[in-house]
């Protein structure tokens, strides 16, 4: 048996702030949209390879309110280079930083970890590896 990881979904208000969100400030590339009727779906991944790992954005058309998140989401996780400033440059942009940077140890490998809140609330995790 062959399993394959191919993307997360969660659902969004606004396609045009994620889309600048993700790609303007994250630096991802949109791959594509699938149009549903009430629904469309929005495709992002770090490389333009559909191939590639993504993240599905479903736009429900007659959504009007904030999305739930529950007890059970806790956040994606990017890595980066440089935390510090990729902080300060994320606040510079108007960017939710909801953790500073920080550091943490696991496993023998010392990491720094900062969390940033997309335009829906979502947390991602940003991780620089030392």
């Amino acid at each position: 048996m062959t399993v394959t990881y191919i993307h997360t979904c969660y659902r969004i208000l606004d396609p045009e702030k994620s889309k600048d969100f993700y790609v303007n400030i994250l630096g991802m590339k949109k791959l594509g949209e699938m149009d549903l009727g009430s629904a469309t779906n929005h495709f992002f991944a770090m490389e333009e390879d559909a191939s590639s790992p993504m993240l599905e954005l479903t736009h429900n058309h007659d959504r009007t309110e904030p999305y739930d998140k529950g007890d059970g989401y806790a956040h994606v996780a990017f890595v980066v280079d440089g935390l510090e400033e990729t902080v300060e440059t994320l606040k510079g942009q108007g960017v939710k930083v909801t953790l500073e940077p920080k550091d943490l140890s696991a496993d023998g490998n010392d990491y720094r970890i900062a969390f940033i809140e997309d335009p829906d609330g979502y947390k991602i995790e940003l991780i620089e590896r030392r």
